[in-house]
């Protein structure tokens, strides 16, 4: 492999479900499931060095990726007459700083909330973060495309990043730096209407051309998923928000469930102990 092909992101934005449950998507899901169940087992019980050491590595991994991701997109504009894919860009395009994607945000705003100890963000970010992640494992657009097999900087970094989203917010809880509590349910509902604004900055004023947080128009149209494969543009949004809200249910109860194990855990351990 050259190396100006692994530095490319030739092919991104084609084809986005092409790939969605062949071999290697159901292999990405069993390795990114199996590595974070190794990891979380491994890493959970570590010293409290180990444990900083593991999330602020996490922390600069995410920023230094997202970045390097930019880097390469901002190079290929200035480096080819045509562009390489929908992702190459201007230094001085508002994508080179910000992103107005749920994903693309947390990359930025998960370290900042973790290293800078932002209470008041954390049920939002963390709960975010874990549906981000597991959206992009489950239908990974924006990661598949071309040959799968043959790995790319920007096919590499998009894994790694949605992975250390899934990663980091549950290995908080696991080492008991976060508890989730439903009581601060407002909070990640404030954010979530928030990031909704956000992205619809980005869709009429700053990125016209885009479709951030799928607002804009059914990225499933005439797709391979049954029922939103047909809503016409702007029903989708109805059917997005009902989903969120679903995914939103689902990881709540995921993780209360997870820290009431953490919890008999620790109860376990103390009648052993004493």
């Amino acid at each position: 492999m050259h190396i100006a092909s692994f530095f490319s992101s030739e092919g991104m934005g084609d084809q986005p479900t092409k790939h969605l449950l062949t071999e290697p998507h159901l292999l990405y899901i069993l390795l990114a499931a199996a590595t974070l169940i190794v990891l979380i087992k491994i890493l959970k019980d570590k010293k409290k060095r180990t444990q900083d050491i593991v999330i602020i590595l996490s922390c600069i991994l995410l920023l230094v990726l997202k970045y390097a991701g930019e880097a390469v997109f901002v190079y290929e504009y200035y480096a080819y007459s045509e562009p390489v894919s929908p992702y190459s860009h201007a230094f001085w395009d508002v994508r080179t700083f910000f992103s107005f994607q749920m994903c693309g945000v947390n990359n930025v705003l998960l370290p900042i909330v973790v290293i800078f100890n932002i209470r008041w963000m954390k049920d939002f970010i963390y709960t975010t973060s874990v549906i981000g992640g597991l959206a992009v494992i489950l239908y990974p657009v924006g990661v598949f495309y071309g040959d799968p097999l043959i790995l790319s900087f920007p096919m590499v970094r998009s894994l790694v990043v949605h992975f250390l989203l899934l990663f980091l917010p549950i290995y908080l809880i696991a080492i008991g730096r976060f508890r989730l509590k439903a009581k601060h349910w407002r909070r990640t509902l404030i954010g979530t209407l928030s990031m909704g604004v956000w992205a619809m900055i980005g869709n009429l004023f700053l990125e016209p051309t885009t479709n951030n947080m799928y607002l804009m128009s059914n990225p499933f149209y005439d797709g391979p998923i049954p029922f939103l494969n047909r809503l016409p543009d702007g029903y989708h949004v109805l059917a997005l928000a009902m989903l969120i809200f679903i995914g939103f249910v689902l990881v709540y109860k995921i993780i209360f469930v997870y820290q009431r194990h953490l919890d008999d855990q620790s109860h376990y351990a103390y009648k052993k102990v004493y």
